[in-house]
């Protein structure tokens, strides 16, 4: 496949070290589904495949979960019951006001951006690439929009591509509770797999990819189970 690799700057994932990318030509390549480059280290970031490919670093290591053999430990299980006054449904990528509120309110408190440094920070969650997909909202009972899930559908599995919560809720754990909303949506599709993105060993924020089990990690080109 062609294409270049990219300097991307100082690892977002890991202090003191450098993020380099390999992007494919075209983008997003036309010869390569990407389902199947999704099992060769590939993510989505709107409309632009990449592959990390750090010359000293390898701890970007893909993650599934296998939902049909999914059982939610005790602090998923809690943290579902937390939760139950929530309805979740399946909607179609977009970016109304509320969605954007909410977008701006989350990259503010939790990741500390201001979105004013950006033309359209949001822009990226409604890009995408002609890859189907879509987004689970979940609401509170007052019909307020507490967490977003957005996803990319395949025919056997979800990929998880970005989730954004409301921030002053932190006693609901709403990443944690979107998550099995995803695995739940992929269960109740008939789906085998729902992919969680990058599980970043040494990175904390990460860490909890690990614990939605049985999963699998790509390492060294082969999907490894851990139960």
């Amino acid at each position: 496949m062609r294409g270049l690799v990219y300097d991307c700057g100082p690892c977002p994932y890991l202090p003191g070290r450098d993020f380099h990318a390999f992007h494919p030509e075209p983008n997003p390549p036309t010869e390569v589904p990407y389902r199947v480059l999704l099992d060769h280290r590939f993510r989505r970031s709107g409309n632009h495949l990449y592959m990390p490919i750090c010359p000293t670093c390898d701890a970007c290591q893909p993650l599934r979960v296998e939902v049909r053999q999914f059982a939610p430990r005790k602090d998923q299980r809690r943290c579902a019951t937390r939760n139950a006054d929530l309805t979740v449904t399946w909607h179609g990528r977009g970016l109304d006001g509320e969605r954007r509120d909410l977008f701006a309110r989350y990259q503010r408190i939790v990741h500390g951006k201001d979105d004013e440094a950006d033309e359209d920070p949001a822009g990226f969650l409604v890009e995408d690439g002609g890859i189907p997909g879509g987004e689970l909202h979940a609401r509170d009972r007052e019909g307020r929009l507490v967490a977003v899930s957005v996803c990319d559908r395949f025919d056997d599995a979800l990929s998880s591509v970005y989730c954004y919560y409301e921030p002053h809720m932190p006693h609901r754990a709403l990443g944690t509770f979107m998550a099995l909303a995803e695995i739940d949506h992929a269960r109740s599709l008939g789906m085998h797999w729902l992919y969680l993105g990058f599980l970043v060993r040494g990175c904390g924020k990460m860490a909890y990819k690990a614990r939605f089990l049985p999963n699998e990690v790509l390492i060294d080109g082969t999907w490894t189970r851990h139960s």
